[in-house]
């Protein structure tokens, strides 16, 4: 990997102290306690919510969001709350869309794969991938909001809280 190896002169004690902080900041979902029903959450996940058109979880669903096959080790169920009802609090960088629109004015959107100072891929809803040169951009537009749509008002509480349950699961 790209990792550095740790040096030879740090105390065995001290990368294992190292090792025990690590693996604290994994979330074990089977230790935690939620009020909603998994069973009705992967139903939700599936007809109501339709999540799995842009999520996959174990194999299964859409590639335009997150794979959520893990999301109960990296995430609170608070903050899955958060995500859920308020998408656009925190984006991360790698689902960014961008509008790109070349110099024979055809615009694109989707989301961003790849940047470097000479080219940029992005992604369609349709998972077409479409690479750019930048010399041959008429102009780009990051929107850094999600695409993801808030579920606040079409899901009730109870729901909310069965989808998170099914998550962890």
């Amino acid at each position: 990997t790209a990792m550095l190896p740790v040096a030879e002169a740090v105390p065995d004690a001290t990368v294992w102290q190292l090792v025990a902080y690590i693996n604290s900041l994994r979330y074990n979902p089977d230790l935690v306690d939620l009020d909603g029903n998994s069973e009705s959450g992967a139903r939700l996940f599936t007809a109501k919510g339709d999540c799995d058109s842009c999520h996959m979880v174990n194999g299964q669903g859409g590639r335009l969001g997150p794979d959520l096959s893990r999301i109960g080790e990296t995430t609170t169920p608070e903050d899955l709350g958060i995500a859920i009802m308020g998408p656009d609090e925190e984006v991360a960088p790698r689902w960014w869309t961008l509008r790109v629109t070349g110099r024979d004015g055809e615009t694109r959107e989707g989301f961003r794969m790849n940047e470097d100072s000479f080219s940029v891929r992005i992604m369609d809803n349709d998972s077409n991938l479409w690479s750019f040169r930048k010399s041959q951009i008429q102009s780009i537009e990051r929107i850094e909001q999600s695409t993801m749509p808030s579920y606040e008002q079409s899901l009730s509480e109870s729901e909310i809280d069965d989808l998170i349950a099914y998550m962890f699961s």
